[in-house]
């Protein structure tokens, strides 16, 4: 089989990365985390971080999924994938190591990820994020489109049935 570079794409706090480490861990894949580079990099993504370290860190994951790729490896990378020419420089990194790309757009309702964030406010379990850089965040989200064909998971039963068929197209459940 073909390696395959796996990006999952949706808004802070709508659940990827426990989708990420479990879609990695169900393949085989090397998982990247933008959360843990930042981390390596001196940098908490949750505050005001300015763009041009974004990019440092966007390339240092390409440069990392091309790697692991061109050695036969899938990888899962998991980011928001917020713009759209974020998803299409990944798909490029798949498509010149030879290996499909797949695009898993976490779907979850703002109102979900709003109590998610209170809670989290709360219980400190996992790094914050200021409400003003999820409000700027939120704004500026471009949501895959259609002709990006997105995998939707509105669920973890939706989750499940994409892992049991490993199927491309959109699943809703």
């Amino acid at each position: 089989m073909k390696p395959e570079l796996i990006a999952l794409c949706g808004l802070a706090f709508s659940g990827k990365s426990t989708i990420a480490r479990r879609v990695a861990a169900e393949t085989g894949a090397e998982l990247i985390s933008y959360d843990l580079l930042n981390a390596a990099r001196g940098f908490d993504g949750g505050t005001v971080m300015d763009d041009s370290e974004w990019e440092k860190t966007g390339l240092k994951a390409a440069s990392m999924a091309h790697a692991a790729l061109a050695s036969g490896r899938s990888v899962v990378v998991d980011d928001t994938f917020s713009h759209r020419f974020l998803r299409q420089r990944f798909a490029a990194v798949a498509a010149a190591a030879g290996a499909s790309f797949v695009l898993l757009f976490v779907d979850t309702p703002l109102a979900v990820i709003e109590t998610r964030i209170a809670e989290n406010a709360r219980t400190k379990a996992r790094p914050h994020i200021a409400p003003d850089v999820f409000a700027h965040h939120h704004a500026r989200f471009e949501f895959p489109r259609d002709d990006e064909r997105p995998v939707r998971l509105a669920s973890a039963a939706a989750l499940d049935l994409w892992l049991a068929g490993r199927g491309g197209a959109s699943v809703r459940a």
